[in-house]
């Protein structure tokens, strides 16, 4: 079980249950890994906070 640290992460992590694309599949079950304006923000707003502590 991942458990997230920040609830940025936290945010994230719900997201990207949720998201149909996000949680887009090939043919073959394999994660397509498409772009998701949301789930790149929240991303990039974890990275932010990691290089301001």
């Amino acid at each position: 079980m991942i458990l997230a640290e920040t609830p940025a992460q936290a945010a994230l992590w719900d997201h990207c249950l949720s998201c149909p694309t996000c949680r887009a599949t090939d043919d073959k079950g394999t994660n397509r890994n498409l772009p998701c304006e949301t789930a790149n923000r929240l991303t990039a707003e974890i990275r932010q906070a990691r290089r301001s502590t």
